[in-house]
């Protein structure tokens, strides 16, 4: 089992864990957190999941891992997928599923992202700047872009963007130039369609960009554009990557916040982003995020938080940081662990000598 990134959760707590008895005082939620990365409790039955697309090969993995570790003489708890949202009991997504839900919690982050397909170049930046002019249609041609893209020879032709977006990818880029100070007009030269089937933007015709969730751009294998934030004391480019270091780098700068049985997040960039575990600088935030929360169907029941508990441990994060998503920052994490495992049984130190 692997319990490096449980050490900064446990350091803060010192001496708390070792010091509870039978007689002590409920255990402080952090305590609890700590101990259910260690350990889970199964729940008897079996509850279908409804997750994206670009998730179904992490979920295969957990429910096959629930298989070997909840067991008998453990109650048998079980995760089904299933492709059909409306029968499941736990859905898995960036937007608000259609069932009244009884709680939700993040689960993991995703980001909106301009792909390009322009075989001229290797990579692209945009600045802020650039981004509204694209969205606008002041910008129509590659050779506008060459403020951004210094060294490189843009090329003098025209540049087209995908009139559809996915609305909460095109809603992390809107929100992240609102932050900028760049106010857009109400009409933009991109229309949000919920739940956009983004299979067009993989076969993009030369000299164009489309706006698409980062995780399908991973997943396909697409080409995201840096934003540019101008130059260093040394003349190197500030740029903010759309790879798992920014994107996590920009999530610590998360609020989070506890409203009954769910937690939401919400970036507030005066945050200072924190550096990664063995690093004293964090990466350049990419601010065009957004979380994927797991949410439970129906009444509140133990079994959906249970698995959500499950999933949320240690080795399912460990997954993520491979996969098409960027993994939740270490605190929200802990605090979604906390809320999610209200009702269930509280887990036990280990007895030590």
């Amino acid at each position: 089992m692997k319990f490096g990134r449980l050490l900064s959760a446990v350091a803060i707590m010192g001496t708390a864990a070792i010091s509870l008895t039978a007689c002590d005082p409920p255990m402080p939620p952090e305590v609890a957190a700590a101990l259910a990365e260690q350990t889970y409790t199964c729940i008897q039955g079996d509850s279908k999941i409804s997750s994206p697309t670009a998730m179904t090969d992490l979920v295969a993995g957990w429910a096959d891992s629930l298989t070997y570790a909840c067991v008998d003489p453990e109650p048998v708890m079980t995760l089904t997928s299933t492709d059909t949202p409306a029968d499941a009991q736990m859905v898995i997504s960036e937007y608000a599923p259609e069932c009244t839900f009884s709680n939700s919690v993040p689960f993991a982050v995703d980001a909106g992202a301009f792909i390009y397909t322009e075989s001229d170049l290797g990579t692209l930046n945009l600045s802020p700047k650039s981004m509204a002019g694209i969205l606008t249609g002041k910008i129509t041609n590659w050779n506008q872009l060459a403020k951004d893209n210094a060294g490189y020879e843009m090329p003098d032709l025209p540049l087209v963007l995908s009139p559809k977006a996915d609305t909460l990818a095109l809603k992390s880029v809107t929100d992240y130039l609102a932050n900028q100070g760049i106010t857009l007009p109400a009409t933009l030269k991109v229309q949000a369609v919920d739940h956009l089937d983004n299979t067009e933007s993989a076969m993009l015709p030369q000299g164009s960009m489309a706006i698409v969730p980062n995780s399908f751009a991973v997943s396909m294998g697409l080409y995201p554009a840096n934003i540019y934030l101008g130059v260093d004391a040394d003349g190197q480019d500030i740029l903010a990557m759309a790879d798992v270091s920014g994107i996590q780098s920009a999530s610590t700068q998360w609020d989070s916040n506890t409203s009954g049985s769910s937690v939401s997040v919400k970036l507030n960039t005066s945050n200072k982003p924190v550096a990664p575990e063995g690093s004293d600088v964090a990466p350049t935030p990419y601010q065009m995020i957004y979380p994927v929360n797991l949410y439970a169907c129906g009444a509140d029941e133990l079994l959906p938080r249970a698995i959500a508990r499950f999933l949320l441990r240690l080795d399912s994060q460990g997954a993520l940081a491979a996969s098409n998503y960027a993994p939740l920052p270490e605190a929200v994490r802990i605090q979604a662990l906390v809320s999610i495992s209200k009702g269930l049984p509280t887990p036990k130190p280990t007895p030590t000598n």
